[in-house]
């Protein structure tokens, strides 16, 4: 009924979705599973801070919906928590502006049914920050904000959809 051709993430996932449906279905690659962008992403499961900032709610609440069922339900021995360090170099308006972000962030992630895989942001002082990232710059750094999101094994993954 159906033949695929390409099996990164995208084919694998639509073969998967056409047998789930009782179709027939084909998949066909020219080299081997994952081997082309699908191996070459930046291995994250994000919720898509950075369209917070847009104002892009929804686009954010669907990542984090997707973020959450992989982590919790779907695939949870290939995708992982991972720290994220924000570092702050000025006082007061810099710490309120990108925590209030990542404090919303967290918010969504939480009310999206899935929140429960990650940890909630942390605020760090500047010492705190320097322990966990010794090279930053330390006359410029007034401390830092920890946040999650999640990465994956994308080769993994796409062979476990296959």
């Amino acid at each position: 009924d159906v033949l695929v051709v390409g099996a990164g993430v995208v084919g694998a996932g639509t073969a998967l979705d056409a047998v789930t449906r009782g179709l027939s279905t084909g998949l066909v690659e020219a080299r081997d599973w994952a081997s082309g962008t699908s191996s070459r992403s930046s291995k994250l499961i994000h919720g898509g801070l950075r369209y917070l900032e847009m104002l892009d709610f929804a686009l954010v609440r669907e990542a984090l919906k997707e973020r959450g069922l992989l982590l919790e339900r779907l695939a949870p021995h290939l995708v992982k928590p991972v720290p994220f360090l924000y570092p702050l170099q000025h006082k007061g308006w810099e710490r309120l502006y990108a925590g209030s972000g990542v404090a919303l962030y967290d918010a969504m992630s939480m009310t999206s049914g899935h929140g429960r895989g990650l940890p909630t942001h942390r605020h760090l002082t500047r010492a705190h920050a320097l322990r966990i990232a010794p090279a930053l710059k330390k006359d410029a750094l007034v401390g830092a904000l920890q946040y999650y999101d999640a990465e994956v094994d994308d080769t993994r993954y796409v062979a476990t959809l296959v």
